[in-house]
């Protein structure tokens, strides 16, 4: 098993990054809590070296938060789904695109909506709005789906058994997260995979367009297609795109 994580970035992470200081001043201007999730704080454990992509949950009115939020660093501010109250800031920052999501919470607390998610890898947390001055990210490190466990495992794990048929991408997105981070599939999430591939319709091209691409660009991309097509998912992406 290759070595993962052997400890975390001890840095000051406000310092390191003023404008997850600046989220920080928000949310407890606005007394709302925002918390970090997703890619960066998978990556970060890894030590994949530093992300530009950064995702928010908000407990409330993340449009308005994000559209603050982009004021305040003079950045490009674009909604993404009114309904689901999801915006993107997008600023340019030496050289390179950095961009902020925010979204409002799926459920009505953190732990409802982290439940929701795809894999256990992507469900860890840092409570923004509690973060001191000083302290490290991992002071106010949340873990409610034993998402470090699975990547010291190197395991790709389903939340639920609902994962895919709340959002059918999910299972192109798997070998994607395989073909990038060479973990395994999980027994049971690749059975469920298997179950709810004719789903897979539902998802929209242009998304699974995007994930199908970090496949290709994979140096594992010739094994995940074999993968791919032993449980039919090849199959169900080229029909839709010669139907």
């Amino acid at each position: 098993m290759k070595p993962v994580f052997a400890g975390c970035y001890a840095m000051p992470f406000l310092q390191d990054y003023p404008e997850v200081s600046l989220v920080r001043n928000l949310a407890r201007k606005k007394r709302t809590a925002v918390y970090l999730v997703g890619g960066f704080l998978r990556d970060a454990l890894l030590q994949r070296g530093r992300g530009l992509d950064w995702d928010f949950a908000v407990e409330k009115n993340a449009p308005a938060f994000a559209r603050d939020f982009a004021k305040h660093v003079r950045g490009a501010y674009v909604l993404l789904d009114k309904e689901r109250g999801c915006a993107r800031v997008a600023r340019k920052k030496n050289g390179r695109l950095w961009t902020f999501d925010f979204a409002d919470f799926r459920a009505r607390t953190l732990r409802g909506d982290i439940s929701g998610r795809d894999f256990t890898i992507n469900t860890l947390a840092c409570a923004v709005h509690r973060l001191g001055q000083n302290d490290e990210w991992r002071d106010v490190l949340l873990d409610f789906k034993g998402g470090r466990r699975d990547l010291r495992r190197r395991t790709l794990r389903m939340v639920s058994s609902r994962c895919f048929r709340d959002d059918p991408l999910r299972i192109v997105r798997a070998f994607s997260l395989r073909a990038q981070l060479d973990f395994r599939i999980e027994r049971r999430t690749l059975a469920q995979m298997r179950k709810d591939k004719d789903l897979l319709p539902l998802a929209a091209p242009e998304r699974i367009r995007e994930e199908f691409f970090k496949i290709l660009e994979s140096p594992r991309a010739a094994q995940n297609l074999k993968a791919m097509d032993r449980l039919g998912v090849l199959k169900k992406i080229c029909l839709l795109y010669t139907s």
